[in-house]
């Protein structure tokens, strides 16, 4: 039967009797070929680990002698920055946190002391969230097809609003003692940690640790 349906579309073609119902045909077959390749492509994202989501970001300015700083000064709360609204945060988690940089830049050489002691460095921890809205165009598909000389269909593409929401970690270190008067101190250091799993308490000082780990030359000694 569909042999006998392909010889007869064969003797139409001769004719020249159906060139418009063979591009449709073609072109309902290619589409139905992509879509079929596009659901049997694996996502490379399923198989990422909640380890290998998450990226360590550090930066310090290169004409830093981090040997020459004796004392670091740090607040007992962390910063939260939420979309240009900000505030401060003392919850269990913030507290491990802390605990954590004053430990490790207490191993380092550093002492901590309190402001009114005139620190030379000043060192914040703090929780961002970032929201991002964005607009993305649908096109047809058959606007590539139809259409000879100006005529033909045409389909307008439709529009979808996305929003995505990015929470990390981010530590700072700035020069309070050699701050100009009138002016913002530098910054010295600062890290990122992101992706999933960052605000796991059973994981956070490892996560610490490693940003850390990647400053071998944050140190006093």
């Amino acid at each position: 039967m569909i042999w006998q349906e392909f010889s007869l579309l064969l003797d139409k073609l001769n004719n020249g009797e159906c060139t418009m119902k063979v591009k449709f045909q073609t072109l309902i077959l290619g589409g139905m070929m992509a879509v079929l390749a596009a659901a049997c492509a694996p996502d490379p994202l399923d198989d990422l680990t909640v380890e290998d989501t998450q990226v360590f970001i550090t930066n310090y300015e290169p004409t830093t002698n981090f040997a020459s700083y004796q004392t670091f000064s740090l607040a007992d709360t962390v910063y939260v920055i939420r979309n240009q609204q900000t505030g401060v945060s003392t919850s269990s988690q913030d507290y491990q946190a802390l605990d954590r940089v004053v430990s490790t830049l207490k191993q380092r050489g550093y002492s901590r002391v309190g402001r009114q002691a005139k620190p030379d460095l000043g060192v914040n921890i703090a929780r961002i969230s970032e929201t991002q809205t964005g607009l993305v165009a649908n096109y047809n598909p058959w606007n590539s097809y139809w259409g000879y000389g100006g005529g033909g269909f045409y389909y307008p593409p439709t529009y979808s609003y996305y929003q995505t929401t990015e929470s990390y970690w981010y530590l700072e270190v700035v020069d309070l003692k050699n701050v100009t008067t009138g002016q913002q101190p530098k910054v010295v250091w600062n890290a990122q940690i992101r992706g999933n799993g960052i605000f796991d308490s059973a994981s956070l000082t490892s996560l610490i640790d490693k940003v850390f780990t990647q400053s071998t030359y944050l140190k006093k000694n």
